[in-house]
This record gives C-alpha cells, structure tokens and sequence, in this order.
C-alpha cells in the first residue's frame, strides 16, 4: 500500500472537481458563446447578423456623414458620455457612502446598528423594476400635470438618486465582510501607542480595506454603468438617455450596430475588472507582509 500510486478520480472528493470544471466550462459557453458571437457581427460588413460578407468597420468608425457608426452618430455619443458620467457619479457616492455606513454599523454593538445593517442588506434583494415605479411615483406626483423634467426633478439628478439607492447596499456588503475580518483591538493598540481616532482610521483601518473598497467601485461602477430599469424610470429628455437604454430603444430589428453598442458595454465592463485586478495588486503590495532585507541577518 506504500507503494500503490493513487490515480486522480477514484475517490469521491476527486471526482468532484470534474463535474464542477465540466459545469463551470457549460456556464462560459452559454454565457460567453452569445457574446462572442455579438463582438464578431459587430465588425461585419453587411447589415445582418446572420448572414458574414466580409470584416468591415463601418458600425464603429463608418462614413460620418451616413451617422450608422457608435462613433459618428451624435445620440449614440450622447448616451456613452451621460452613461459615463451617472456611472462615475453614482460610484464617487454610493462607494464612500456604503462603506462609511460599513464602518459604522460594525462598530455599533447596539440593537439598532444590527437592524440598520439588517435592512441595508435587505435592500440587496428589492427588484429594480419596483426601485424605479416606486421613485418615478415619487418624483412625478407633484409634477403631473406638467412635462418630466419640468423642473429638474426628472433626469440626471433623479437617475443618480435612484443609482445610488440601488448600488449602496452593494458597497455596503462587500466593504462590512471585510470589516468583519478585521481584529477589534488593532485601533485600541494604535490609540495606545498615541495614534488619534482619525490616524488610527487612517493608518490601521483604511489599508486593510482597501481592496474591499476597490472591488466595491468596479462593482457599482460597471452595475451603474449598464443598469437600465431604474435609468430608464427617471430619465428626462434624450439628452439623459444612457447607453442601455439607447440599445434597447433601437431593438426594432437585430443589426451589427446594435452589436457594437452592446460591445461597447461588455468592453467597459471588462475594463473595470482590470482596473480592479491591477488595483487589487497595488493595494498588496501596499499592505502586504513587508520582507526582511536579505544583509540582514536572521534571528
């Protein structure tokens, strides 16, 4: 029995990674396949998704003056910039607002911080499509016998309004498990050795939670980023219109255009993974275990 070689596979612990690698490679496939297939008509030189003629780039940078490409159509361009601009806004309020709301709630050995948390977390259930009748209910009642947006209440104030009271419970979550983790004497130790509260948040706290607040950010901003319920409830006039709604406005009939917009999606989605990736790097290196130069000798 020393001696017997045991094969992968043959016992019941080892056969499970099988199955959860076949599944997992099923979910890319039905997951990524369509997706794909998207990224590739969008360069397609004619106007089908079904039918190849040929690699073209007239859906992204065409002629200018047929305004059938994302770059040289003006209420394409319109929608990319306004989506960028609700996803920066809500990420630069919803991410400091959840994990202040972390901080404070973890910290709070009362009854009533356990509830506020309790119900933040709650939060994270409510459907998007009730978030957005609920707000566009309470953001039209005064103004029914008006235009939306008469008076500011429709449009971009009211879309990052509605962003933020969907993504904070997210920034919430992911920045109070790491909050969690952390060991409660660490800011007794640093006041002890005469650190303020304020440096002790700084200089303990704030680093260690640092990739936390990071992954909260790619999170809500790539969410904010093509979230279209609650957009689409709140948006004034076409100037307000994100890149998701612009996308499901022009489903009349498929078209490597829409292919494009829907590329641009998934590419900036993508490109906040990196960010979050490369962050995520420099914060170790920042926090991690610092080595022993090696002239030094060792104990």
């Amino acid at each position: 029995m020393a001696g017997r070689r045991i094969r992968w596979g043959t016992t019941p612990n080892e056969r499970a990674p099988r199955w959860l690698a076949v599944i997992f490679i099923g979910y890319l496939v039905w997951s990524l396949g369509p997706l794909i297939l998207a990224v590739g008509f969008s360069f397609n030189a004619a106007d089908s998704v079904t039918r190849w003629e040929g690699f073209s780039l007239r859906w992204w940078v065409g002629d200018p003056e047929a305004e059938e490409s994302i770059v040289f159509d003006p209420d394409t361009r319109t929608a990319l910039a306004h989506s960028l601009v609700l996803a920066s806004a809500v990420t630069l309020v919803a991410v400091p607002m959840g994990s202040a709301l972390a901080l404070g709630v973890v910290r709070w050995r009362r009854r009533i911080g356990r509830v506020i948390g309790a119900t933040t977390i709650l939060a994270l259930a409510l459907p998007p499509l009730a978030l957005g009748t609920v707000l566009w209910l309470l953001f039209a009642f005064p103004l029914r016998s008006v235009p939306f947006g008469a008076f500011g209440w429709f449009g971009t104030k009211a879309q990052i309004a509605g962003l933020v009271t969907l993504f904070m419970p997210y920034a919430f979550a992911i920045v109070a498990v790491r909050v969690l983790l952390l060991e409660p004497n660490q800011e007794e130790c640093a006041a002890d050795l005469g650190a303020s509260p304020t440096q002790a948040l700084k200089r303990v706290v704030l680093p260690q939670i640092g990739p936390a607040v990071v992954a909260a950010v790619a999170i809500v901003f790539s969410g904010a980023l093509s979230e279209f319920v609650v957009s689409r409830a709140l948006y004034g006039t076409n100037d307000t219109r994100t890149l998701a709604i612009a996308l499901f406005g022009a489903m009349g009939g498929p078209s490597p255009r829409h292919s494009a917009i829907g590329t641009t999606l998934a590419v900036a989605g993508a490109l906040s993974i990196v960010v979050l990736v490369l962050a995520f790097r420099r914060t170790g290196r920042l926090t991690g275990p610092r080595r022993r130069p090696e002239h030094l000798p060792r104990r």
